[in-house]
Order: C-alpha cells, then sequence, then structure tokens
C-alpha cells in the first residue's frame, strides 16, 4: 500500500512541475523555455508511474479497461521497433519524442480513481493556476492561446451547471473563455469550446430527454468522422478543401520563435488535405499499412511542411497535427482500430453504465475528442492532455459511474478543498466503507 502512495506522491509532483514546464515553454521569453535534458526525462517519469499504478492496481485483469490493455500492448511492441529503426542523435532524439506522444494516453489509468483526479484538480486549482496568474499572463505571445488552461478550463466549461456554484471554478471559465476569443486564429480552440458549452447546456434538459440526446450525440460523433474519411478517400467530397476558398496553406515550421513563423494559416484555410495526402501515399509505398512504421519513424512528405531542424532527414516528417495519421504512419491500420475502441469502450461504458448525469455527459465529450483525433488532438504530455484523458479515465472508472448525482457534485467540490484537509467526498467514502463492513460481519 506504502508503494502505492509513493508512485502516486511522485506522480503528483511530477505533475505540478510538468505543468509549470509547460506554462514556461509558451512564454515569449526565450531564457524560460525549460530544456529538452529536462523535459525528456519528466515525461518518463509521469509515464512510469502511470504505469506503475497500472500494474499494482491491477487494472490490466480488469475488463472494462482491457482495450486500453491492448493499445498498451501494441504501443510497446512499436516502441521496441521503433529502437531499432533509428539510428543517430536526432534519430533518438526523435523517438523519445514520439514516445512521450504516443504514451501520454496512460494518464487515464491513474485518473481511473476519483481521488487521483479530485488531487490532481486540487494541485491545479491551489497552485498552478494563481502561478499562471502572476506570471503566465505577461509572458505569453502576442495572440498565443494558452494550451495549459484548457486541462481545467474544458472539464468546468463542461459541467458548467455545477461548476457556476463556484468562484475559482467561474473564474477560470471566463478566463479561459476570454483568452479563446483573443486568440481567434485558433480554430479547434473556438469550436471545442464552442462544443462543450453545447453538451453542458444539456444538463438543463429533462434527464430522459437529457439521455436520449446523449445517445444521438454519441454516435453522431464516431459516425460523421469516418463517413467524411470515406468520402474523402474516394475522392467524392473533401470537407477541408470545401470549407476552405483557398488553396491549401504553405507553412514552413522551424526552430525560431512563433512570432518569427511565416505562413500563419487564414481561420478558413485548408491545412489538413495535404497532410493526409502524403501520410497515405507514404504508407502505400512503405509497405506499413497494416502494422505501420514503428514508433520513432514519420512519413516522408512533399516538401509543405517542412522540419527545418539541423541533423535531421527534412524528407520524414515524425509527427502530424491529426493524432489519427500517427497512430496510422506508427501502428498502421491495426493501430488505428484499437484506438477507436479503446475510446469507444470507454465512451459506451460512460453512456450506458453510469448511475448519473454528468459521466454520459462526459462520454459525449470522449466521443468529439476522439472525432477531433483526425483533425489535431496530438498528445504530448501537455495539460491539455490531462484533461482529455482525464475524460476517458472517468468513464472507464466503475467508481464514477456509480456515483449518484449527489455523490458526484461532493467529488467535484472537493477538487477545490485543500489537498491536506478531509473533504467531504472523503468522509462519504469513509462512511460508505463503514456501512459495507458492517454488512460483511453481519452476514457472517
Amino acid at each position: 500500500m506504502s508503494q502505492k502512495l509513493n508512485v502516486t506522491n511522485v506522480f503528483f509532483v511530477a505533475f505540478l512541475i510538468d505543468c509549470i514546464f509547460a506554462m514556461l515553454q509558451v512564454s515569449s521569453v526565450g531564457r524560460l523555455h525549460p530544456p529538452f535534458a529536462l523535459t525528456m526525462p519528466l515525461g518518463f517519469v509521469i509515464c512510469g508511474c502511470c504505469l506503475l499504478y497500472y500494474i499494482k492496481s491491477g487494472c490490466y485483469s480488469r475488463g472494462y479497461i482491457l482495450s486500453a490493455t491492448f493499445v498498451l500492448i501494441l504501443m510497446l511492441v512499436g516502441m521496441i521497433r521503433g529502437i531499432f529503426s533509428v539510428e543517430g542523435y536526432w534519430g533518438y532524439k526523435g523517438w523519445v519524442s514520439c514516445v512521450h506522444c504516443a504514451l501520454s494516453f496512460v494518464l487515464l489509468f491513474p485518473f481511473v480513481s476519483p481521488s487521483i483526479a479530485s488531487k490532481s484538480l486540487q494541485l491545479w486549482n491551489r497552485y498552478i493556476f494563481p502561478v499562471f496568474l502572476l506570471f503566465g499572463l505577461w509572458s505569453l505571445p502576442t495572440g498565443s492561446y494558452p494550451f495549459h488552461i484548457p486541462f481545467i478550463y474544458y472539464v468546468y466549461l463542461l459541467l458548467i451547471p455545477i461548476a457556476l456554484s463556484n468562484h475559482k471554478a467561474c473564474l477560470i471559465i471566463i478566463i479561459g473563455t476570454i483568452f479563446t476569443l483573443i486568440a481567434v486564429e485558433n480554430r479547434s480552440a473556438l469550436l471545442k469550446t464552442a462544443v462543450a458549452f453545447a453538451l453542458s447546456v444539456t444538463l438543463y434538459l429533462p434527464r430522459a430527454i437529457a439521455k436520449i440526446s446523449y445517445v444521438f450525440i454519441h454516435f453522431l460523433f464516431y459516425i460523421i468522422p469516418l463517413i467524411l474519411l470515406v468520402l474523402g478517400l474516394t475522392g467524392t467530397f473533401n470537407i477541408f478543401q470545401d470549407l476552405s476558398s483557398d488553396e491549401p496553406t504553405e507553412i514552413t515550421w522551424s526552430t525560431t520563435d512563433l512570432s518569427e513563423q511565416e505562413g500563419t494559416p487564414k481561420l478558413a484555410a485548408d491545412t489538413r488535405t495535404f497532410l493526409y495526402v502524403d501520410v497515405i501515399l507514404s504508407a502505400i509505398e512503405g509497405d506499413y499499412v497494416l502494422f505501420g512504421h514503428s514508433i520513432g519513424r514519420g512519413n516522408t512528405h512533399s516538401g509543405v511542411w517542412n522540419q527545418d531542424l539541423e541533423g535531421m532527414d527534412s524528407s520524414e516528417r515524425l509527427m502530424n497535427e491529426a493524432h489519427m495519421l500517427n497512430i496510422f504512419t506508427w501502428l498502421g491500420i491495426l493501430g488505428i482500430i484499437l484506438y477507436t475502441i479503446m475510446y469507444l469502450q470507454s465512451s459506451c461504458l460512460g453512456l450506458f453504465s453510469s448511475k448519473n448525469r454528468y459521466v454520459p455527459l462526459i462520454a459525449c465529450a470522449v466521443a468529439f475528442h476522439w472525432a477531433m483525433t483526425w483533425l489535431e488532438e496530438c498528445p504530448s504530455l501537455k495539460p491539455l492532455d490531462y484533461a482529455l484523458f482525464l475524460l476517458l479515465g472517468m468513464c472507464f472508472s466503475p467508481k464514477f459511474r456509480r456515483m449518484t448525482d449527489a455523490e458526484f457534485k461532493l467529488w467535484f467540490r472537493s477538487c477545490f478543498a485543500n489537498p491536506n484537509e478531509l473533504t467531504a467526498y472523503d468522509v462519504l467514502k469513509r462512511l460508505m466503507l463503514q456501512i459495507l463492513l458492517t454488512k460483511a460481519k453481519r452476514m457472517k
């Protein structure tokens, strides 16, 4: 038991440091950017803690998380394949970056526990958010979107009917919305904010109507991307080109400051079609459609996106903005199928096996984020990924799904308590445990 607690504590410390590093990374002050030598081992510490929790809590033996286990096995095989397929300093540095991105889903394992999820939010509310207000606001580049806010912003916006009862949650929602509107060129931020707000409004509907709406919305998010993908591959309809009045925008990414990058895309520009073309043609030419190119290897590209990194092969792009394209490149069609099953199992459990009305809402958000993986959602152990996999973990978790509406509200309120104090949710857990022990003694 003590080992489990130690692993959890290490995870919390690494979580705090990683969130601070994420804030520094987007700072306009270049000297504050944390070096790769610090962020690389920190990422492995976080992944290691999640995997240790997975092993010590026996998640691998539980059917409700079976799909995530299969994804983990496939990821580990892809990592091993990648070790033998890359070479040189830049090759292994790219492998490390890809591993961080690929393994980010293991964050869902600790978040299956309501107490770990609650204490993570407590730490964020108590330490990280005030630090951002004191430091992050003035250090952000002009027009930059603070990706370290959404960890709590999207979660609270999604649960806005109960978040409105807490002044700190309201403040976070207001600040997050203001930054979203300021960084209007960030299309995905606007879309995610709109969808989260629209979903939260359904909590005001009568329970029976809301339940029917959730089922419809949930499967709609899974069906529409597949239909659009088939239409795009067959050349019948390309939604990216149809929504854009311009030709695909040419963008050159470099290691220079964000403000010095050229070719910033317009709000309606098509920045995805050529990515799909490059990734699919590369897989066909390289003959790795079924099992992928291994983690650490990328797809060849036409030169529209140029990785201007000294010593790297400029003809191979290690990662793309659309995460499903990364899964396809690394693990092939098999990886896409297993990754989709993981999302589908999580959202279906949350939708159909919950006693409260909040987890089914979160299940719809999980389905939406799966749809977004075809556009972006490229995880890299950043605060936004904590939010995403917190949602998946909550849907997987039997404890979250067994909560009543009142118990879920108590859990939410515990996210704003002092981490060292006993919350109402903790008291409730102890009471329930005492009741179960009393019943067990009577049965004997």
